[in-house]
């Protein structure tokens, strides 16, 4: 596959990527009781659209991971160690945010669903375990050196609209801090930086070589 090719494939991917993310961020506090910000978490996840809305993050989460790779691709050459960092980094956070979809979609739902266990939802034992607890921190560094470093790397290229990196940043920032105020917060976050991310995509799928 040609680097023109790479870049129609990831352009497509982080296009449908964005357009799902942002479908998730627009749905979700619609199809799930979360009510004015307090929620049981137990019965969210037992409701259907909880696992309908969990694929579609996935799915979402799996493009935009092959739709970097594609941008990086067309600025590489230009990017240097900087870029290079950033754009691993950014790789590793999706991946990390994959593998806690994963949690939700495939252990929440069987959790939730036996009273004996629905407690370690209910009463955040999961979400307080020390391990757990590990693992968010290292996603939380991950998601902020990637965001910093690969959105200053497409600030600095005059590849990408200067709009897209500016989204991006802020996107990610809003949805890293959102919990702490409101999901709702965090919602607007995932919309916000699939729209960055969608401008991106969108030069890519235009992407011309001569």
């Amino acid at each position: 596959m040609n680097n023109l090719s790479i870049e129609k494939v990831g352009g497509v991917s982080l296009i449908l990527g964005s357009l799902l993310l942002a479908t998730y961020s627009a749905l979700f506090p619609v199809l799930l009781p979360v009510g004015n910000g307090t929620y049981d978490y137990v019965q969210m996840v037992m409701n259907p659209n909880w696992v309908r809305l969990a694929i579609i993050a996935f799915v979402g989460v799996i493009l935009m991971l092959i739709g970097f790779y594609a941008a990086y691709s067309r600025i590489r050459s230009g990017a240097g160690l900087v870029g290079a960092i950033g754009f691993l980094f950014i790789e590793a956070a999706y991946l990390l945010q994959a593998c806690k979809v994963t949690w939700e979609l495939f252990l929440y739902p069987i959790i939730a669903s036996h009273p004996e266990s629905a407690f370690l939802l209910r009463d955040l034992v999961i979400k307080h375990d020390p391990a757990v607890g590990i693992f968010r921190l290292m996603a939380s560094i991950t998601i902020l050196l990637g965001i910093v470093l690969f959105c200053y790397t497409l600030y600095r290229s005059s590849e990408y609209p200067k709009a897209a990196a500016v989204l991006i940043f802020a996107g990610a920032l809003v949805y890293a801090f959102g919990p702490m105020i409101s999901i709702f917060v965090s919602v607007a976050g995932i919309f916000t930086l699939a729209i960055g991310c969608l401008l991106i995509g969108l030069r890519l799928f235009r992407a011309r070589h001569v």
